[in-house]
């Protein structure tokens, strides 16, 4: 449950990030204070301003009071101009806040309060150039991930994936350089480009699976071959 919230919540402090005048968004950024690896539930910019702000999501308090980053002197508060705390309601109060955050509430349904504004950080140790380099891969990454998600998401309850004998796999040749969909025997270590006509290895062609089919499937499609084809019967 408490998984399942966190991830609602890192959505709606970005939908509130963009609603803020933000120009770039993401979730899950990636960054490096003082050399310690953060990594930021939502990040925010506006290009304009050459404003950072950074949303911290605390779905229990257990989870707040284990996160030493927020109280450490190189925190999250350190690297943006506006650090924040989004929780559920009333989860906590706002002398409990680490010094500078600032806090916000999301309802059951997601929309959010402003309870307690941040004090600005005049200063922030990351270079904007940073922070927009590290939300702009966040946000493709996100992008990707979301694509691939979309082609393999199977809606057959995997009826027809259990012991595959054929691979629906995305692929990149080494020779061209073109990533596209190819269907290979399961075993198989090649497949053929349709682009230079050249051998691909599938191991070092960065292989993502998109499908799998078994002979159940291949019985089904063979099923429905035959029906398509079957004699118009007179009227």
């Amino acid at each position: 449950m408490e998984k399942h919230t966190h991830q609602f919540l890192k959505k709606q402090a970005v939908y509130w990030l963009k609603k803020k005048m933000t120009d770039l968004c993401a979730a899950e950024v990636k960054l490096f204070i003082k050399r310690k690896k953060r990594t930021a539930d939502a990040v925010g910019i506006n290009m304009k301003r050459k404003e950072v702000r950074i949303i911290e999501v605390k779905t229990s308090r257990s989870d707040f009071l284990r996160d030493d980053v927020l109280f450490d002197k190189n925190g999250y508060h350190t690297a943006c101009h506006y650090a924040y705390l989004l929780t559920p309601e009333g989860m906590l109060q706002k002398d409990e806040l680490p010094a500078g955050y600032g806090l916000l509430e999301a309802d059951i349904s997601g929309e959010i309060t402003v309870v307690r504004s941040p004090v600005k950080n005049k200063a922030a140790s990351l270079k904007l150039e940073t922070l927009i380099k590290r939300t702009g891969r966040a946000a493709t990454n996100a992008y990707l991930f979301q694509e691939e998600t979309r082609l393999s998401k199977d809606r057959t309850d995997n009826m027809y994936e259990k012991d595959p004998i054929a691979f629906l796999q995305r692929l990149t040749c080494q020779h061209c350089r073109k990533r596209d969909t190819y269907l290979s025997a399961d075993g198989a270590d090649t497949a053929v480009c349709r682009f230079c006509s050249k051998e691909i290895a599938i191991k070092h062609a960065r292989p993502y699976t998109i499908s799998t089919y078994n002979e159940d499937f291949l019985e089904t499609l063979q099923k429905c071959r035959e029906d398509a084809h079957l004699p118009v019967s007179p009227g």
